[in-house]
């Protein structure tokens, strides 16, 4: 009985950044000699690296006021629907055009999104079957 697997994501851009991601995951295991180190701490190197890569945006940061991290909890809403909104932008127009609007409100909306693609990324890699 074969089985076809729907992915989940259903956005082309979100589709690409799947498959580079996972592309480049493999790479990594390949390089890193430390079978100590889990999937989801290298789905975090990846997009971490994918964020350092964004060439920076000379804009002034808005002021700080479904799957988020725990520590938004404690965030005013308006920091916890940018977040979501910044997902949402990453499942229509990909990681990329994500980080880059990220960096706009500063350090910690863009810490914010790392951790939460992280999440919503590494699961989506292993169910399927790609980590």
């Amino acid at each position: 009985m074969e089985m076809n697997i729907q992915p989940k994501f259903e956005h082309s851009a979100l589709e690409l950044d799947i498959e580079r991601l996972s592309e480049e995951i493999k790479e990594l295991k390949e390089k890193v000699s430390r079978p100590e180190t889990s999937d989801q701490e290298m789905v975090k190197s990846v997009i971490k690296t994918r964020i350092q890569n964004q060439p920076s945006q000379q804009t002034t940061p808005a002021p700080t006021s479904g799957v988020l991290p725990k520590y938004l909890d404690q965030e005013s809403p308006e920091v916890r629907l940018k977040v979501e909104e910044l997902i949402d932008l990453a499942f229509h127009k990909g990681i990329d055009a994500s980080v880059s609007e990220a960096k706009k409100y500063g350090p910690f909306i863009l810490d914010a999104l790392h951790d939460s693609l992280t999440g919503k990324i590494y699961e989506e890699l292993k169910a399927r079957k790609l980590l």
